[in-house]
């Protein structure tokens, strides 16, 4: 009989992780506003007879003794992040520090009621390993970890105190997306963020021109940067830094954010070459169609006559300014030599605005190996300061592991026993939490999996509830297996 049917059958896992799921998504729970969803699920582990731990930043611990027999057996964390990325649906007057999430179950999958995401990622992985604590799955030792600000760089995890995770064989994180795939590598993370004043200056006789770049269809820094989609940022930056025309630049603002890629990008030119400008943007427009037909089809290139604007920016300061925009490194570095098709290391040209007196770039390194990631470092470090931009910088590791990593290897059995399917031992170019406590505990072996989640983050977040039982039956089979 597999673990399927000794949990109850299909729909009674799914049942029990549904109720859980919705019950830890009662409380608000935003990156840094944890507190009282660490404080409710402290209440149900306690109410289990656990004995709990909790620090000064809501992270929380709690060991559950042996079932009988597997007293012998090594000591496994299981351990999964509180925090989610809180998306509102524009007009929905969803509060994400005020509001539930509102879970619901519609065409085979769970999902929230289209105001705001759902919060799968992490609390569907934390509902199954909860509800399986009282199903009578035979386990050795296990240790609860639940962390907070997983998605603001992995900051609860910094904070967890090495002595939650001493004495420990293996940690199972519950963060993955992907149904079947055991993840043993994953890639460090550094934002980059570069700032000067900007000084403003009378404009020069001409006209106005707004140049827009938008359609392009950005994407994750991590997820999608293998892929060559347009940076429009990078792009425009380029493009003028090598404009054969006299002009002054008025305005520079592009993308969101350190780790997404750009979708659009707008500069605000005055000129009087104004024919020119039309004739040469029309051919940056060809060209990036040309290259980015496959990756962008919805690019589109814009040149609009505005209102001259009565300043702009420092001549040396726009100047410096598209030379940092077009020498920052985007796109893929190197590849992974174990785990083709992933990426080794990478770097995304996020973001350009201006705010309070000064211009800002906003940058993201991915780097599996520490050596990499400081040469591209050093080298942005070095052209920043050069061209007078100050630089700020945090991140977390890498996590270097391998295919042969055992317990991978004997998940992917249980999970082929369990459900007649191949698992997948993977390498990812995004962060994970066991790459800070890889740092605190050396010998710990670890491995992230979790049920399927599409569309993490967003509005449309959702979970197919058929990946439930395979999911619960690969953790149950896991506990079961590990000796």
């Amino acid at each position: 009989m597999n673990w399927t049917e000794r949990l109850g059958g299909e729909g009674a896992v799914i049942r029990g992780i549904v109720e859980v799921f919705t019950i830890l998504n009662r409380p608000p729970h935003p990156s840094w506003h944890e507190e009282a969803i660490s404080r409710a699920l402290a209440g149900h582990l306690a109410g289990l007879g656990l004995t709990v731990r909790q620090d000064e930043f809501h992270n929380l611990t709690a060991d559950v003794p042996p079932t009988p027999g597997r007293e012998g057996a090594p000591l496994v964390i299981l351990q999964g992040h509180l925090d989610m990325v809180c998306a509102a649906a524009p007009g929905s007057g969803y509060d994400p520090a005020r509001d539930s999430v509102a879970v619901t179950e519609r065409e085979g999958f769970l999902r929230s009621d289209g105001r705001s995401s759902l919060g799968a990622d992490n609390n569907l992985g934390n509902a199954a390993v909860l509800w399986l604590l009282g199903q009578g799955v035979p386990h050795g030792l296990l240790r609860l970890l639940f962390t907070v600000a997983e998605e603001v760089g992995l900051e609860g995890a910094k904070r967890v105190d090495p002595a939650w995770l001493a004495g420990a064989k293996y940690l199972i994180n519950t963060d993955g997306f992907h149904l079947g795939r055991m993840v043993v590598s994953s890639a460090g993370g550094r934002r980059e963020t570069f700032s000067r004043p900007l000084p403003l200056a009378p404009a020069p006789a001409g006209e106005g021109y707004a140049l827009t770049l938008s359609g392009c269809a950005g994407g994750h820094s991590g997820d999608d940067i293998h892929r060559g989609r347009c940076n429009p940022v990078q792009a425009l930056a380029r493009f003028l830094a090598a404009l054969d025309l006299p002009f002054a630049l008025a305005e520079l603002e592009g993308g969101t954010a350190h780790n997404a890629i750009p979708s659009s990008c707008r500069a605000v030119l005055v000129t009087g070459e104004g024919q020119a400008l039309r004739r040469m943007a029309e051919g940056l427009r060809g060209a990036l169609e040309r290259t980015h037909r496959d990756t962008d089809p919805g690019l589109t290139l814009s040149l609009e006559s505005i209102p001259a604007p009565a300043r702009v920016w420092d001549p040396a300061c726009a100047r410096d300014t598209l030379a940092l925009l077009a020498g920052l490194t985007h796109g893929v570095v190197s590849w992974q030599e174990e785990f083709p098709g992933v990426p080794a290391a990478s770097a995304n040209l996020g973001r350009v605005w201006a705010e309070g007196g000064a211009v800002n770039a906003a940058a993201f390194l991915r780097c599996v190996r520490g050596e990499e990631e400081a040469a591209l470092a050093a080298r942005h470090r070095s052209l920043a300061e050069a061209l007078g931009f100050s630089v700020h910088t945090t991140g977390y590791p890498g996590w270097a592991g391998g295919a042969s990593n055992p317990l991978a290897v004997q998940m992917a059995e249980v999970f082929r026993r369990e459900t007649g399917r191949a698992a997948e031992i993977a390498a990812v170019h995004v962060g994970l939490e066991p790459s800070i406590f890889q740092a605190k505990a050396p010998g710990l072996i670890m491995v992230s999996t979790g049920p399927d989640i599409l569309d993490a983050h967003a509005v449309t977040e959702r979970a197919p509830l058929a990946s439930l039982p395979p999911y619960a039956a690969l953790l149950a089979g896991t506990l079961e297996a590990v000796h």
